[in-house]
């Protein structure tokens, strides 16, 4: 509300974009300077919150509050960190990753949050059971695969030791063109005599 801003001016801002329950998450860390993580019931359940939470975030971007954009990210982390009513640790998946990446910069640290949650504790199960493809924007599955590239033990130039594993032919070397050319090699040649 202060300096060269048209709300400064205005005396109000609007946030005609944002709903009242996300707003509301935000009254909260102004009066209570903590955001309790509430929900843990597995699956698409708890992953509202993590919505929620997401949608938060963005809400602390555009209102430039980097303390509650903190207390948003630590409430993610919490959340990942401890046990649903199932025994099991449940991550964002699906629109929490559209939601990010459709309204952040390349630089959020939400960002790296999720790259960082799927890069160590994710499978593929969380991408092709958990999201839509619409849920996976291209920028997060670039950011993903160059995390899990950098991250990865780097193996033998070719990591099964033959590289029949990435020919067409029949499984077995046996039937590999190499080794019928080296037999066509040795076999011996018949003189025919003529010239």
């Amino acid at each position: 509300m202060s300096g060269e801003w048209k709300e400064s001016n205005e005396r109000s801002i609007r946030l005609e974009n944002d709903k009242p329950e996300v707003f509301q998450i935000y009254m909260h860390w102004l009066y209570h300077c903590h955001l309790p993580v509430r929900i843990d019931d597995p699956g698409l359940a708890g992953n509202a919150e993590y919505v929620q939470l997401a949608n938060a975030y963005i809400l602390g971007d555009i209102l430039q509050d980097v303390d509650f954009k903190d207390a948003v990210i630590d409430a993610m982390i919490d959340k990942s960190s401890s046990n649903a009513l199932d025994g099991h640790h449940w991550f964002p998946v699906g629109p929490v990753i559209r939601e990010i990446y459709d309204n952040t910069l390349e630089s959020s640290k939400a960002r790296r949050l999720l790259v960082d949650l799927y890069t160590h504790h994710g499978d593929g199960a969380w991408l092709y059971n958990w999201a839509a493809q619409e849920d996976l924007p291209k920028g997060f599955l670039l950011d993903l695969a160059i995390a899990l590239l950098d991250k990865r033990e780097k193996p033998e130039l070719h990591p099964s030791g033959s590289p029949c594993e990435y020919h067409e032919h029949a499984p077995g070397e046996s039937f590999c063109y190499r080794n019928r050319l080296t037999s066509i090699s040795r076999a011996p040649r018949v003189d025919s005599g003529q010239e």
